[in-house]
């Protein structure tokens, strides 16, 4: 297997695991909230809200990756690059505006993790030994 194999393989494992969130969003927000420290939601505009705003951006950016990933093209995977920073930006901004909580660090870690993998397949893919 090749170095660019395997970035693509990252790449496509990391999507395809957010794809499954986003599908999980949409189709059945009220399992997954509670897991993302969300209070319980109830009405079906709060519902629709997460369905689209959460469900449907998170499959439209995860899927972008993956189609990067399937064609070796990291023009399509950039959106992933953006959105990484941006969750660990937020959670930030959320710690020094709204305060600490207990759950902090275990709700950043994940997103360091993805940048951190991503960052190794990108390396990988524009390997020019390719061995």
């Amino acid at each position: 297997m090749t170095k660019t194999n395997i970035g693509r393989s990252i790449f496509a494992l990391i999507a395809l695991f957010f794809i499954g969130i986003g599908l999980s969003l949409m189709l059945a927000p009220a399992l997954i909230l509670d897991h993302m420290l969300v209070e319980p939601v109830e009405t079906a505009a709060e519902l629709s809200s997460i369905r689209a705003l959460w469900g449907g951006v998170t499959f439209a950016v995860w899927a972008s990756v993956l189609l990067g990933a399937v064609k070796a093209n990291p023009d399509y995977i950039l959106v992933g690059f953006i959105a990484m920073p941006t969750v660990i930006f937020t959670r930030l901004v959320g710690y020094y505006v709204d305060g600490a909580f207990p759950e902090f660090v275990s709700a950043v870690l994940p997103a360091v993790f993805v940048l951190i993998l991503m960052l190794i397949a990108h390396k990988l893919m524009a390997s020019s030994t390719n061995k």
